[in-house]
């Protein structure tokens, strides 16, 4: 089955016209036509604009190895993936998170929430600490000042004030 036959075993399994496949696509009836006709090659967006509007496997479509149709799931996810250019890590983790039962995410949630939770105590006590330390700093720093000036005025060398 050529790359013309496959385009057209789309169409037809998605029993739409050569006038309504190429609507949906943004481009004419005629375009699709010379596609299905083999007088005309697809474009690699073309191939990637029916696969992300419809649940074809690109693979099939380039090179007829495989099924032509993915299930739903599928196709949902990948296309979530493009649109947040989600990493092979990340997909991972998402179809890791999307496999659990809804009360095992309701756990994992528990001990995140649990984890920023500490996380921010932390955070707290470790800036009150810093601002504790910073008030001793100051203390430390005028208390060197006052030294550095000298006793006032008014006061002996003994600390008793003169009359």
């Amino acid at each position: 089955m050529d790359m013309q036959d496959r385009l057209k075993a789309v169409r037809k399994s998605l029993k739409k016209t050569q006038s309504e496949f190429g609507k949906t696509l943004g481009c004419s009836r005629d375009t699709i036509a010379n596609y299905e006709g083999g007088r005309a090659v697809p474009t690699d967006t073309f191939l990637q604009l029916i696969c992300a509007k419809f649940p074809i496997n690109e693979e099939w479509l380039r090179t007829g190895k495989g099924v032509m149709t993915l299930d739903t799931e599928t196709s949902l996810f990948a296309a979530f993936s493009k649109q947040y250019e989600l990493t092979a890590a990340e997909q991972q983790v998402a179809r890791y998170l999307l496999a659990l039962s809804p009360d095992e995410r309701k756990h994992i949630l528990k001990h995140l929430r649990g984890l920023s939770d500490a996380i921010e105590h932390a955070d707290e006590e470790s800036a009150a600490k810093a601002a504790a330390r910073e008030a001793k700093v100051e203390e430390y720093r005028q208390e060197l000042e006052a030294q550095e000036k000298g006793p006032p005025a008014s006061e002996t060398f003994d600390g008793e004030k003169r009359a």
